[in-house]
């Protein structure tokens, strides 16, 4: 991440805290103080609304203290592409803003997660309808019913994620084909075509902010087949 990156908060200095176990060697740097939770404060990063959370997923609200807003430091920077890392025996915290090297993920429960829609869509782990030709997959977000009407499936990804590379996959009993779009709710990043009973793939560059993605089907009428987006071949990059 370059330093040009900033963050601008209306009327207040704003500064980082750092969430961590400090060990019985930091009590003689303590000093306790009275501060108060700022539930008043909005978060916009990149022209989008964002809120900060914990290594939980819990929201977490900045601190107000003598004049100066602290919001967390882990969350604010995984969010904005830098390195954190925590040193108990120095008692140091290491920011790395610089360009990082690409740490590529492959999908799984950690990193991403279906979104329950209108649609009947889901994960699935059945080998019987995860075989594509002689190559047996684990596990997959799917879509049914899939015909001339759009059916699909909306997923999570982490937040802070730079760039995915994802395998669709397609299956009609009937035989027919379809085609795919993926992309947000307002904008598409890719759009292609998958045969009944193959796979194709796509790498796509995730923009800064984007956790909610949407993989739609549209098949040939009459048709009732499933999407898939195969786990075993996906991966996602921060």
């Amino acid at each position: 991440m370059k330093s040009k990156n900033k963050w601008l908060l209306a009327g207040v200095a704003t500064a980082c805290v750092f969430s961590f176990s400090m060990g019985a060697q930091a009590a003689g740097s303590l000093e306790k103080i009275q501060a108060n939770l700022n539930h008043g404060i909005k978060f916009i990063l990149n022209g989008e609304s964002w809120n900060p959370k914990d290594s939980n997923g819990a929201a977490v609200k900045p601190i107000s203290y003598a004049g100066t807003t602290y919001v967390p430091l882990r969350s604010v920077a995984e969010a904005t592409g830098a390195e954190i890392k925590w040193d108990n025996d120095t008692q140091s915290i290491s920011i790395s803003t610089g360009d990082q090297e690409a740490t590529r993920q492959p999908f799984n429960t950690s990193n991403v997660s279906h979104v329950k829609t209108y649609t009947e869509s889901g994960i699935t782990n059945n080998v019987d309808e995860l075989l594509f030709g002689e190559t047996q997959y684990t596990s997959a977000f799917v879509v049914q019913g899939v015909n001339s009407a759009n059916q699909g499936v909306t997923f999570k990804i982490k937040e802070g994620t730079k760039k995915i590379g994802i395998s669709i996959g397609f299956k009609d009993p009937k035989g027919t084909n379809a085609t795919y779009s993926i992309g947000t709710k307002t904008s598409t990043f890719a759009t292609g075509s998958v045969n009944n009973g193959t796979v194709v793939t796509n790498t796509l560059d995730i923009p800064k902010g984007t956790t909610e993605l949407i993989l739609e089907f549209k098949g040939q009428p009459g048709a009732n087949g499933k999407g898939y987006l195969l786990w075993d071949e996906s991966w996602l990059e921060k």
